[in-house]
This record gives C-alpha cells, sequence and structure tokens, in this order.
C-alpha cells in the first residue's frame, strides 16, 4: 500500500470507532434506549468485516498461516449473529460478548503480525480501532 492508502485506512478505521460511542451519547442525552440496538448491530457488522478480512488472508498464497482463517472466520462471524439474537435475551450480555469475539478476533490478528501475514501499521490499527470499540460495547454492557 502507498503511504496515502495507509493514512486512509488509519482513519477509516479510526472513523469507525465513534458510531457506538455516539449512540451512546444519544442514549444518556435523550433516553432513548433503543439507541442500543444500532451500537449492537453495528458492532456485530465490524466483527463480521475482520472476518471476511481474514477469510481474504487465507486466499492469499502465503504460506504457513498460523490459523485456520477459513473456520475462525466464519466462527467469528456466527458468534458475532449470536449475540444479535442474545440481544433478545440480554443486551447486556450481547455488548459483552460482542467485545469478547472482538478480542478474540484481535488474539488471531496478534498471530497473523507474529507470522509476518499483516503488516505492523496495520496491526497498530487493528488494536487500537479494536480497543475503542470494545470499549464503547463494554460501556454500552454496563448501561444497557
Amino acid at each position: 500500500m502507498t503511504e496515502g492508502q495507509i493514512h486512509l485506512a488509519r482513519n477509516l478505521a479510526y472513523a469507525g470507532i465513534i458510531p457506538p460511542w455516539l449512540a451512546l451519547i444519544v442514549h444518556i442525552s435523550t433516553g432513548l434506549h433503543w439507541a442500543n440496538f444500532p451500537a449492537l448491530t453495528y458492532g456485530a457488522i465490524i466483527a463480521s468485516f475482520v472476518c471476511g478480512m481474514h477469510w481474504g488472508l487465507c486466499m492469499q498464497p502465503r504460506q504457513p498461516m498460523p490459523v485456520n482463517l477459513l473456520i475462525t472466520s466464519n466462527a467469528g462471524a456466527l458468534a458475532a449473529w449470536a449475540m444479535l439474537l442474545a440481544s433478545l435475551w440480554s443486551a447486556a450480555f450481547a455488548f459483552l460478548g460482542l467485545a469478547i469475539v472482538l478480542g478474540v478476533l484481535l488474539f488471531i490478528d496478534r498471530k497473523l503480525l507474529s507470522a509476518a501475514v499483516i503488516e505492523p501499521w496495520f496491526w497498530t490499527v487493528r488494536r487500537n480501532a479494536s480497543i475503542g470499540l470494545c470499549a464503547g460495547l463494554v460501556f454500552w454492557s454496563i448501561l444497557a
């Protein structure tokens, strides 16, 4: 990637932290309890997005791969979907579960970094964006 593309990717990833925090501000300032659903679905979308990225990495002719990304990416997307279903029972559980799913995906990315499958700049962006997103989801789990 060029420096310009890296800069754009970094900015887009960090902007991706905003939606659950914005929904949290709406919830706190207006008392609109429906704001938890957009935040929850956004977390599930991001988890599925990362899983899709893992699937794409697996398609690259690179060896060795430290984890079976075909299995972990499908499991991660299904876990995110399961958390959406779990929100019908407990939103707090679902938010915390999504934060855990994203944490596991970040752990997988750490293994990918160690195996030189992903670039160090990308790991830094993923780590920081995941921390920001997971913090928002955990905060939501406390308020839900």
